[in-house]
């Protein structure tokens, strides 16, 4: 089966199943089997969480794998991870772990703070985060990530969201030649919008305004917390943060993977090994 077939039979055979509470509604799935539960916060960019769906595969055969879609009406972290703690107890799951990559990795950091009773053990890849105490390289990072948000909407002015896109397929067709696989990438490029920009945005722009972390926030987790990395340009800082992201945590474990946002939905074995026996161990 060919690589776009399988994107479709993973969106066919999952379930896309909604939770509503009061006003507020948020879209989840929820699938797999074992003991250990994951909430997968993968987007990056353009690329959803679905569309991380060889790893999601590998996770399910061992865990029950959870995955939301941010609700377009949440404008906030705080709004976010309230929304995700009661969805956590409407499906009665007493504690689980979580992956979060880029600012998927924030959300998981926020989820950590605020609610450690729900948290067992944290996976991060290539994300960013904000504390007390920055370096002053770290601290330049946050800088631009926050001014080029600023800027975002005068550039869209020049740029259209659809060069962009138009130019990143162009990328992607420079490094993979097998047509189906690229038509994927096509299809899951197609379906970003700008209203998806905005939020996702917004969002990485309130977590680095409002979140600020300290070392003893995340103390409870000493050693269980694995920060993965890689050489991925990410655009949302990446690999610049991980000596800060590693001083804030208490005896976290580094591992260096050969991946970036493309082979990882292309090949997720080295990187789904790593998160199952880092949560089953």
């Amino acid at each position: 089966m060919r690589l776009y077939e399988e994107y479709q039979k993973f969106i066919h055979d999952h379930e896309v199943l909604i939770f509503n509470h009061q006003t507020e509604s948020i879209k989840y799935r929820f699938f797999g089997n074992g003991e250990q539960v994951i909430l997968v916060l993968l987007g990056s960019s353009m690329f959803p969480t679905e569309a991380y769906f060889k790893i999601l595969l590998e996770l399910e055969k061992t865990n029950r794998v959870l995955t939301v879609e941010y609700p377009k009406t949440i404008k906030t972290v705080k709004e976010l991870i309230k929304m995700i703690s009661l969805l956590i107890p409407h499906l009665k799951i007493d504690q689980l772990n979580i992956l979060g990559a880029s600012h998927g990795g924030g959300v998981a950091q926020a989820i950590a703070k605020h609610h450690p009773n729900l948290v067992n053990k944290v996976i991060l890849y290539n994300t960013l985060t904000k504390t007390k105490h920055m370096n002053p390289s770290s601290s330049e990072v946050i800088a631009h990530v926050l001014e080029a948000i600023e800027q975002l909407a005068e550039l869209r002015k020049m740029m259209p969201l659809e060069t962009i896109k138009s130019a990143l397929l162009d990328q992607i067709k420079d490094v993979i030649q097998d047509e189906e696989t690229v038509d994927l990438f096509e299809h899951i490029i197609a379906l970003y919008k700008e209203e998806d920009e905005k939020i996702q945005m917004g969002l990485i722009k309130d977590f680095l305004t409002h979140s600020l972390f300290e070392p003893k926030d995340f103390k409870y987790l000493a050693n269980k917390v694995m920060v993965l990395y890689s050489n991925d340009d990410d655009p949302f800082g990446g690999a610049e943060l991980i000596e800060t992201l590693a001083d804030l945590l208490t005896s976290p474990r580094l591992e260096f993977i050969e991946a970036d946002r493309f082979s990882l939905i292309l090949d997720s074995k080295e990187f789904s090994i790593k998160i199952n026996q880092f949560i089953n161990t």
